[in-house]
């Protein structure tokens, strides 16, 4: 990896994995966030394990300091717009889940004679 850290590769591997979950989240690409989400939680689980025994210079902190506030604030407008289509999806399967439940109770025939 050369001089530089371990924690700032993860960092800057991490950012631009949001930056392309946000595009995709705006344009609607729901199915193909679940693989980046993913990938992006690997690094962080990653840096859990080793920022603490890592001490980065003033430069890296710096660095990690601007990436963690574009990451935070790209994350935010994601959930901005994630978060109204899971609230969308419960209401489908909640809908879905009752017209089962009715189906089942009155029976699934369309035969006016049965």
């Amino acid at each position: 990896m050369g001089c530089q850290s371990e924690v700032m590769h993860c960092y800057e591997q991490i950012a631009p994995i949001t930056e392309r979950m946000l595009m995709l989240a705006q344009l609607r690409h729901w199915g193909e966030l679940p693989a980046l989400e993913t990938q992006q939680s690997a690094l962080v689980e990653r840096l859990r394990v080793i920022e603490a025994g890592e001490t980065l210079s003033e430069a890296q902190t710096a660095r990690k300091y601007q990436l963690l506030g574009r990451i935070t604030a790209q994350q935010a407008e994601i959930n901005s717009l994630v978060v109204p289509q899971l609230r969308e999806l419960g209401l489908i399967l909640k809908n879905m889940a009752s017209q089962q439940l009715l189906q089942q109770a009155y029976g699934q025939s369309n035969d006016p004679l049965s």
